[in-house]
């Protein structure tokens, strides 16, 4: 298909796969890694950078959605699949034609999947879920032993690994939470294994436990923004990763504006001396927070250019006064990413919008192509 809009996505598919070499190099040999492509591999495109990091050695694939495991299936991975969200009522009989890997924390997900998977015949492996202390989805410590005793006595669901989600493991604060979390994933498993569960594949951690908690690795580790060349934490990142995607457009049309002249939506900016305007075909409907009004800036050829007034659904504008040479419709604009030794990347974003790079990351949306 031809992108015929300027504004464009480039990911990095080889500094994605040098991604998951430097992780695991900073983990234990024999670790395994699950690759989280969740959330359209957190904006950089799935399938593309599954079959990447497919090719780079990852031995696990982690997506939200079962329809998120089935396109992966459809693109030819065959790697295994955890669904991270469960597979819910409605999603059970898909999740075993896809051979997807259910996560339950609940014992009504393991019957859902019980009936599924007779009416189909087989039998489906599932990891169980307990809650450590994120108080998002798990089966509660307490009652761990319970849930085990009673999915124990299903016939055609087959708990193979053990899991849990660590809610503070990116920051020196949360230091003290994330070691309890620890210590009870470590009581889950000693329950598990009073039952006969031996030969399960644990794993809690995510990428801020692979950076500052090596006592979590178990089995398995699950980066997420690691791969794609972020710290969840730091703003140069604690192991030898890059930032895979950078975002860029072209300027559509540059204005001489007198002094007094508004800019934007709500009359927020006003020209308080003549300026030259370059107006930018991006806008909150790409993706580009509309939080960033006023206060981000783009890159032209190395130089900062910033935002002026309020980012609208498909433009911006940004002030190219003082730039020391001239700006024409057409010049390449770099949003995110490297111009030069210039950089801005997800985390100036962030900070700019008063956000996380994750909510950066994905939410560059579809109507930027991504190219490779």
């Amino acid at each position: 298909m031809d992108h015929l809009r300027p504004t464009r996505a480039t990911v990095d598919l080889v500094q994605l796969g040098r991604n998951l070499q430097a992780i695991r190099a900073s983990i234990p040999p024999g670790t395994r890694i699950l690759a989280a492509v969740k959330g359209d591999a957190y904006g950089h495109g799935a399938l593309p950078c599954a079959r990447a990091l497919a090719e780079a050695g990852a031995d696990w694939f982690g997506v939200a959605l079962v329809e998120e495991g089935r396109a992966l299936r459809l693109g030819g991975i065959t790697q295994p699949i955890l669904c991270m969200g469960g597979a819910g009522p409605r999603g059970a009989g898909e999740a075993i034609k896809q051979a997807l890997t259910p996560l339950i924390s609940h014992i009504d997900d393991a019957r859902v999947l019980e009936a599924a998977a007779e009416s189909a015949g087989v039998t489906i492996d599932v990891h169980a879920k307990v809650d450590t202390g994120m108080g998002r989805l798990g089966v509660p410590l307490h009652l761990w032993a319970h849930f085990l005793d009673r999915t124990a006595d299903l016939n055609r669901v087959r708990v193979t690994g053990i899991a849990s989600h660590l809610a503070q493991s990116e920051s020196e604060a949360g230091t003290v939470q994330t070691r309890e979390q620890i210590r009870r994933f470590r009581e889950a498993i000693d329950i598990a294994r009073e039952r006969g569960l031996q030969a399960l594949l644990k794993h809690i951690a995510n990428s801020g436990a692979i950076l500052q908690h090596p006592q979590a690795a178990y089995d398995m580790v699950r980066p997420g923004l690691l791969l794609y060349g972020y710290d969840p934490d730091a703003r140069q990142p604690r192991i030898p990763v890059r930032p895979v995607m950078s975002v860029e457009t072209q300027v559509l049309v540059v204005r001489d504006l007198p002094s007094g002249v508004g800019v934007s939506y709500g009359g927020d900016f006003v020209t308080r001396r003549p300026s030259r305007i370059a107006t930018l075909p991006v806008g909150y409907a790409d993706g580009y927070p509309r939080a960033l009004s006023g206060k981000a800036s783009v890159l032209i050829n190395a130089h900062h250019a910033p935002i002026l007034g309020r980012v609208c659904m498909d433009m911006c504008m940004v002030d190219v006064t003082d730039l020391p040479f001239d700006v024409h419709p057409g010049d390449p604009v770099t949003l995110m990413g490297r111009s030069g030794d210039a950089v801005i990347d997800a985390w100036d974003l962030a900070t700019w919008a008063d956000t996380i790079p994750y909510e950066i990351l994905t939410g560059f949306s579809e109507r930027i192509p991504r190219v490779s």
